[in-house]
């Protein structure tokens, strides 16, 4: 769905065309805010995403859940608003890159996408639980 930048019929039966996306900043610094989330929308404007709502919020201390700006974000996914959420980095939202990883898990079980403008390294091997 995300990969390509529109949504199908399958994906949403009443909307076709770019996908209505997020910019979620977290970051204490009005210019330094403003600058990273201009890249997000860049970052957007690239795959044909259609930014719909920017979230800047300046308390980065704050547990994530705990963030007005963040249950903004999780308000408009749970309504279908957005389908896709374009953060800076993934510090802005998780403890590391293995956290990161597991809230893009929880994103892609309810048929949104999390993604970060900067930050990430390539995309790391499948992992294989050998756990059963």
């Amino acid at each position: 769905m995300a990969t390509t930048g529109y949504s199908s019929p399958t994906d949403a039966p009443d909307r076709h065309g770019p996908i209505p996306t997020m910019v979620y900043v977290c970051e204490p610094d009005a210019v330094t805010a403003g600058r990273r989330a201009e890249i997000c929308r860049t970052h957007a404007a690239h795959r044909t995403w259609w930014v719909v709502d920017t979230v800047i919020e300046e308390q980065a201390g704050v547990p994530l859940e705990e963030r007005p700006g963040w249950q903004r974000v999780r308000t408009a996914l749970a309504r279908g608003a957005v389908g896709i959420v374009i953060t800076w980095d993934p510090a802005t939202v998780a403890a590391g890159l293995e956290d990161f990883q597991a809230l893009q898990a929880s994103f892609r079980s309810h048929g949104a996408v999390l993604v970060a403008a900067t930050g990430t390294p390539d995309a790391p091997p499948p992992r294989h639980d050998t756990q059963a």
